[in-house]
């Protein structure tokens, strides 16, 4: 176990027991500065360094000193599993650096892999037949069909539909349209309930 030879001010006086990985982490981080943001590997090192634990103390804590990094509003991850302070950066700085980011990843097209399917319920015999291989809806890639599709900008599409429409209203003969419709009324009696039936 190597002895720190960091010392931090913040924490002069007090027992290094009673410190939590946290609260050491954002020490260490205000006492490096803005341009000394660090990788997530050496800011565990330097905790354990300065609180003297051993690997299987820091191992243990570990799971939990992550979440409490991520979840904590005061650090910020920069990327590459690198770690800063919240404080050291501006909110439009940190939005143009997402931005950035974003840009980059619009750029680079994702190469397409195939699944590898597991089935837990096959025990390794390669004779047996494996039902979900061939289910239709697991596939990812669709094809689409034209016929389907409709193209805005095709003012052919419209104009079928328009041609189609007026075919129909034709096909309804102008004698059809003089005959009086007869609609018949209900009985009042079924409509309202008999005072008797209450």
């Amino acid at each position: 176990m190597r002895r720190s030879t960091l010392e931090l001010e913040v924490f002069a006086g007090q027992e290094k027991s009673e410190l939590s990985m946290i609260e050491v982490a954002r020490a260490i981080l205000e006492s490096r500065g803005r341009d000394h943001e660090m990788y997530f590997s050496d800011l565990v090192n330097e905790i354990q360094n300065y609180l003297g634990k051993s690997n299987s103390e820091i191992r243990e804590f570990l799971p939990l000193f992550y979440t409490e990094l991520n979840v904590d509003g005061s650090f910020i991850p920069l990327g590459d599993n690198k770690w800063g302070l919240r404080s050291w950066y501006a909110i439009d700085e940190v939005d143009e650096e997402i931005i950035a980011l974003e840009e980059t990843d619009e750029d680079e097209v994702p190469k397409k892999r195939k699944k590898k399917r597991v089935n837990a319920f096959m025990d390794g015999d390669e004779d047996a037949i494996d039902y979900n291989a061939d289910d239709p809806e697991d596939e990812d890639v669709y094809e689409a069909d034209p016929a389907l599709s409709y193209d805005e900008e095709n003012p052919d599409d419209e104009k079928n539909e328009v041609e189609a429409y007026d075919a129909e209203i034709n096909e309804i003969s102008p004698d059809d349209l003089d005959e009086e419709v007869e609609l018949s009324e209900e009985d009042e009696d079924e409509e309202e309930p008999d005072e008797d039936e209450e």
